[in-house]
């Protein structure tokens, strides 16, 4: 997620593209168009205008709605025509909704972010025989340590993850990143959270302290994004 926007949207011109920061050693000219949810558009409007820019059938197009309404986003289109792709995605902003054109590479990547944090969470339900916590505890620990830096994934250090600390942990990431995920991966790391805040107080007060060091950069809201918080105490 290091080279994951902040906001959907996409760039002001289609030269900007091959600008955007990426992951992708070979920057390919791939591109995925992706719609993200939101309560704005009833499905009627937003079924028409898949059928129109993408011409899918009415079916074709529920299904997808469906997807994004399920999980936050879904990938629409994906091509190397890139003057066609960014087109539709002007054309999907100017109805206010919104939408990333991004690499492909990239685009799998989050994907895959998903996967793992879905993993993650199947994770915390399981147990070693008759015990239910080693796991947790061996998942919190994972994630109050650095993030490696050997397993060979191009990490972005202009990122703002690294601007105050050369050697930040999982959960520093996940905390920053938090507003670049989509729905379900959101809802996911939530419960991944309640689950280790569980474990004991220390654990209680070691993600309570991340939690706040973020909140006071504006990054986050008790309110809106993490609810869950209300168990810290």
């Amino acid at each position: 997620m290091d080279y994951s926007p902040d906001e959907p949207g996409p760039p002001f011109h289609e030269s900007d593209l091959r600008l955007q920061p990426t992951a992708d050693p070979m920057t390919k000219d791939q591109y995925c168009v992706i719609v993200w949810n939101d309560d704005k558009h009833c499905y009627d409007e937003l079924i028409k205008m898949l059928c129109d820019l993408t011409n899918r059938t009415r079916e074709e197009a529920l299904e997808v709605i469906q997807r994004i309404e399920d999980t936050g986003r879904d990938i629409i289109d994906m091509s190397t025509n890139v003057s066609r792709l960014y087109e539709m995605a002007m054309s999907i902003a100017q109805i206010d909704l919104g939408v990333t054109i991004r690499r492909a590479y990239d685009t799998f990547c989050e994907q895959v972010v998903s996967v793992l944090i879905d993993w993650l969470l199947d994770l915390t339900k399981c147990r070693v025989g008759t015990d239910a916590l080693i796991i947790k505890e061996i998942i919190a620990v994972e994630l109050l340590s650095p993030r490696r830096k050997e397993m060979g994934y191009p990490i972005n250090t202009r990122s703002p993850l690294y601007i105050n600390d050369p050697s930040p942990s999982r959960i520093d990431a996940l905390f920053l990143y938090h507003t670049r995920l989509w729905r379900k991966p959101r809802l996911h790391l939530k419960e991944v959270y309640a689950s280790i805040n569980a474990l004991s107080k220390n654990h209680k007060l070691a993600i309570g302290m991340w939690f706040v060091s973020y909140h006071y950069l504006n990054t986050y809201t008790y309110s809106h994004s993490w609810p869950f918080c209300k168990r810290l105490p």
